[in-house]
């Protein structure tokens, strides 16, 4: 498994064996937190199985969800690298993590320049999503917004991954109801269709045009 994951996938075999066998596997079930914001982070989590969303909460309560993981991947990089979460990692379903130690990995990005290479380009996605938040926020309405997290979600699909419209309003930074209100008016122009738990998207071009207004 670890040798799908672009961090690990340039060692060699006896070196992801090593990996396996130093890191704890984890299950965490739906809504269960893998890790807090503000907490110590000593470990590296990889996702073996399920889904994670990452959310930052403020002072007053109010949370901003800012990726979703599915498996296989990494998550707590950036805690992993300064000692403390800035984030909080929270399951979405019945999730099994490999719990690395930052020994361990930290020892790989001494002796394996591969790994340190994927880590730098980890880092540079993150701050590239990042930034793309942060230029959402600031330029699109919540129409936008809304439009560009159902085609996220959607990927290169016709169907989003399942989301409730309270998640989708913390992807978002929108009140619960406004989002409500722009699903149904895009659903009304024939751009998405509810089903289910899940958004069809019917006119992917006109979801990409409001994206990028």
């Amino acid at each position: 498994m670890l040798a799908r994951i672009e961090l690990f996938r340039a060692v060699d075999e006896a070196t992801r064996t090593r990996i396996a066998e130093q890191a704890v596997a984890r299950v965490y079930e739906r809504g269960q937190l893998v890790f807090l914001q503000g907490a110590p982070s000593d470990r590296l989590y990889v996702l073996a199985k399920g889904a994670v969303k990452v959310y930052v909460t403020s002072r007053g309560g109010d949370i901003v969800e800012l990726v979703r993981h599915h498996a296989p991947t990494v998550i707590g990089m950036v805690g992993l690298l300064d000692g403390t979460h800035s984030t909080t990692a929270e399951a979405l379903e019945r999730s099994t993590l490999l719990v690395i130690p930052r020994s361990e990995l930290m020892g790989l990005v001494r002796s394996e320049g591969p790994v340190a290479e994927a880590l730098v380009r980890a880092l540079g996605a993150i701050a590239r999503r990042t930034f793309q938040q942060v230029t959402d926020l600031a330029f699109l309405d919540l129409q936008g917004r809304v439009a560009r997290q159902l085609l996220n979600l959607a990927g290169g699909g016709a169907r989003t991954r399942q989301v409730t419209q309270g998640e989708l309003a913390t992807m978002v930074s929108g009140a619960r109801q406004t989002v409500n209100q722009v699903l149904r008016s895009l659903e009304s122009r024939g751009y998405i269709r509810a089903a289910g738990r899940a958004f069809e998207i019917l006119d992917r071009e006109r979801l990409e045009a409001l994206a990028e207004q």
